[in-house]
């Protein structure tokens, strides 16, 4: 399941819900800007139900202005299986960000991961790209449409 909001929606509430069964595997890719006053929130739900089931659910968003992100996905492992989840963010001015993952093992042969960051545009990326000719914006815009890609 790929889920995209690209700015222009004041306020949105997301909610996934996905039960997998033997060998069955749910993927979640969720790409997310937000500006001004927006606000989002995502919440997820994988019950890793069946024997060699996987979940893997990959997010990435920007924040910026006076905007705020809530991010709480939350993977269960009731059996032998494997899942991923993966939650990276740029901030910006005086945005708001707040991830809040759950990983809950019910079983010894569960292995459940998660990766989270925030954080700024790296100063040297945007003075790379402006060596090369564009402004600071340009950079900016450059280095989030790739982010979000």
């Amino acid at each position: 399941m790929d889920t995209a909001q690209i700015g222009g929606i004041d306020d949105t509430k997301r909610y996934t819900k996905f039960v997998c069964g033997a060998g069955a595997e749910a993927v979640i890719t969720e790409r997310l800007m937000t500006d001004g006053d927006q606000k989002a929130t995502s919440e997820m739900d994988i019950i890793l139900d069946g024997e060699d089931s996987k979940g893997r659910v990959i997010s990435r968003s920007v924040a910026k202005g006076n905007s705020s992100q809530l991010f709480y996905p939350r993977m269960t492992g009731n059996t032998k299986c494997f899942g991923h989840v993966q939650c990276d963010s740029i901030i910006m001015g005086s945005a708001k960000i707040r991830s809040i993952p759950e990983i809950a093992a019910n079983s010894t042969e569960a292995q459940l991961i998660h990766e989270a960051a925030i954080g700024k545009i790296a100063g040297d990326q945007l003075l790379k790209l402006e060596t090369l000719g564009l402004t600071e914006e340009e950079a900016e815009d450059r280095i989030l449409k790739g982010f979000l890609a």
